[in-house]
């Protein structure tokens, strides 16, 4: 499985006071680029970010109104009262409150994400799948993820296809993204994005895959725990789905920790056909907890 590049996959844990500020934030993602550097001083990098890098930026400009919240909802209706959003005098109530909020913060959100992953880009000298933030469309919001390669240019923008309940509307109230599925050319290959329950939907993979993708990033955050059915129900996903393709590599970086009381468990990787692995297992890299920080490599430094 030659390549040229360095796979990378960050199972970065999500502490809400590294989004205090924008500067405690871009503090984190670079501190993440550099301890990646080291490992791997020279070549070409693919670094792959978890889903959900962004979703804390919701609170940097009001931090010190959210802190101290118990739950995520507490936090949202603390953001609502500062910015006069009121649930009952807005059709869809809460849900249309929440898509309202997150349409009033997304300007912030989007130039805080965008400047720190191509400055990260930039100065790593490295492609980075910057995980993914909620950004708003118009009237929607989606969950978002852009590609930077190492000028920091924004090279492809994703968004996701296929929610999970926190994100619907009885949650985040987000909009599901229409099928387009954006590639582009990279050191390690072609590269196209699915955002963690899409890589659930063989068909999407499929379609890279006719098209000559050649690595798959999967960026996610799974906010349950991890116990042994979750971790087989994994398995269903992009490493069930790389299985008859036999150029394709799947990079699956997971977020852990969280915010308030919305946590994440679960075990980064990174997959191919199971034939092209050394111990057929599938899994060229993974994980060895499911709650702590980790950085995956492959090739192995």
């Amino acid at each position: 499985m030659a390549q040229n590049a360095t796979l990378v996959a960050i199972q970065m844990q999500y502490r809400l006071e590294d989004y205090r500020s924008a500067e405690a934030f871009r503090e984190r993602v670079l501190g993440l680029m550099r301890t990646v550097r080291q490992r791997v001083p020279k070549g070409e990098l693919l670094v792959v970010f978890p889903e959900d890098v962004g979703l804390g930026l919701i609170f940097t400009q009001d931090f010190e109104r959210v802190q101290n919240s118990r739950t995520m909802v507490e936090a949202g209706m603390r953001l609502m009262e500062r910015y006069q959003i009121n649930p009952l005098g807005i059709e869809g109530g809460f849900a249309g409150a929440t898509r309202v909020l997150l349409r009033t913060l997304s300007p912030f959100i989007e130039r805080v994400y965008h400047d720190t992953f191509a400055e990260a880009a930039r100065v790593a000298k490295a492609w980075i799948v910057a995980g993914s933030a909620p950004i708003a469309q118009g009237e929607c919001v989606y969950n978002v993820c852009y590609t930077y390669n190492p000028k920091g240019e924004r090279t492809l923008i994703q968004r996701k296809i296929n929610l999970v309940p926190l994100e619907q509307e009885a949650g985040l109230n987000l909009c599901p993204a229409s099928r387009e599925l954006p590639v582009v050319n990279t050191p390690a290959g072609k590269l196209g994005v699915l955002i963690c329950l899409d890589g659930f939907y063989h068909e999407l993979i499929d379609q890279h895959a006719k098209r000559g993708v050649r690595v798959i990033a999967m960026p996610s955050y799974n906010p349950l725990p991890w116990t042994k059915e979750e971790a087989q129900g994994w398995e269903g996903g992009l490493l069930a789905g790389v299985q008859k393709h036999p150029n394709l590599i799947g990079v699956n970086p997971m977020g852990v920790g969280g915010f308030f009381d919305v946590y994440a468990e679960g075990q980064s990787s990174i997959v191919a056909p199971k034939a092209k692995t050394p111990d057929g297992s599938g899994y060229l890299a993974r994980a060895k907890t499911k709650d702590q920080e980790e950085i995956l490599y492959y090739p192995a430094p």
